[in-house]
């Protein structure tokens, strides 16, 4: 990854990925990845995601659950980012394949979660669609 200051990290053996009690949902590793993470400005931290989300869908394509997923290294350093990615989440939410990390990273980025309670990922991901549109027109 040629992104400076990004954590190395394992990019295809899960075994090598955090056990759960390592989980990357914790706030006190999130909160050091955060304060060793250099400043970015908007179009380095949407490049910065764009291949953090590119090769977290590539490494946890044929996972059978996100659990798996969320312990890649990629998963927290889309969560480091912050509340700024949620536009682009939503993106790539509009699209079929990997939309249960996504609701998933949405879930961990935001207070109240649009998609719970639906049937169905597709219903999930329009409830969290419609969210971001009602949020930006603000």
């Amino acid at each position: 990854m040629s992104s400076a200051g990004l954590l190395e990290r394992p990019t295809s053996d899960h075994a090598d990925w955090p056990d759960d009690d390592e989980t990357v949902e914790s706030r006190s590793s999130l909160d050091e990845l955060l304060a060793s993470r250099p400043t970015v400005n908007d179009d380095d931290a949407r490049s910065l995601f764009e291949e953090l989300a590119d090769e977290l869908v590539t490494v946890t394509r044929g996972l059978s659950s996100t659990r798996l997923a969320v312990r890649h290294p990629a998963y927290s350093e889309i969560l480091a980012i912050g509340e700024s990615c949620i536009p682009w989440i939503l993106e790539r939410l509009q699209v079929p394949g990997s939309r249960p990390i996504w609701l998933r990273l949405l879930g961990s980025l935001t207070p109240f979660p649009p998609g719970a309670g639906k049937e169905t990922i597709p219903e999930a991901a329009a409830a969290w669609v419609a969210w971001g549109k009602l949020r930006s027109s603000r």
